[in-house]
């Protein structure tokens, strides 16, 4: 029984051994651009992230601290967040 399976098993593999190599081929070129799409799309979400990030003021308001435990004396919560972007009570230095 197990002999059948194996002499089965022999003969798809020899069957399908001359189409092994074009689909490892294939399958090797599809993973290598899907990697480097993968890394294209993470790097222009992060450099999206950034500009956003930089467009916080906090840094140069007159009430920020630059003090962890109190970062702003106006509006505590949104120092440093995307909230502050457009804050009504940042002053410039």
């Amino acid at each position: 029984m197990i002999e059948l399976i194996l002499i089965t098993l022999y003969k798809i593999i020899q069957g399908i051994q001359p189409l092994l190599v074009p689909i490892c081929f294939l399958f090797t070129w599809l993973f290598l651009l899907s990697l480097v799409l993968t890394l294209y799309n993470t790097l222009r979400e992060t450099n999206a992230i950034a500009k956003q990030m930089h467009q916080i003021p906090c840094t140069n308001c007159q009430f920020f601290t630059n003090d962890y435990r109190l970062k702003c004396t106006i509006q505590p919560r949104a120092a440093n967040t995307e909230q502050a972007i457009d804050c009504s009570d940042y002053r410039s230095q």
